[in-house]
């Protein structure tokens, strides 16, 4: 299974390890539903997750800041359920 807790630790070296931007998260979390579909619990809620998050690419109204990004990465390594 991909967790919420991988996605976020991922999450967080991404926005740790480079100066990305908002859009370019927002396609990755989009490729990252894509590539564990199948790995995803359909009843946890977390695809839909990674699907908003994944709006970020659709245009400046739909980015979240760093802070916000590194916010909820902390959230969901702690296992928390997160909505956007």
């Amino acid at each position: 299974m991909y967790t919420k807790q991988q996605f976020g630790r991922e999450l967080k070296s991404l926005l740790t390890q480079q100066k990305i931007s908002a859009a370019s998260i927002g396609s990755w979390a989009h490729a990252k539903y894509y590539d564990y579909i199948d790995k995803i619990d359909p009843h946890s809620g977390f695809g839909e997750f990674l699907l908003q998050l994944g709006t970020m690419e659709m245009g400046p109204e739909f980015e979240r800041s760093h802070k916000e990004l590194n916010n909820i990465a902390d959230r969901l390594i702690a296992g928390e359920d997160v909505k956007l």
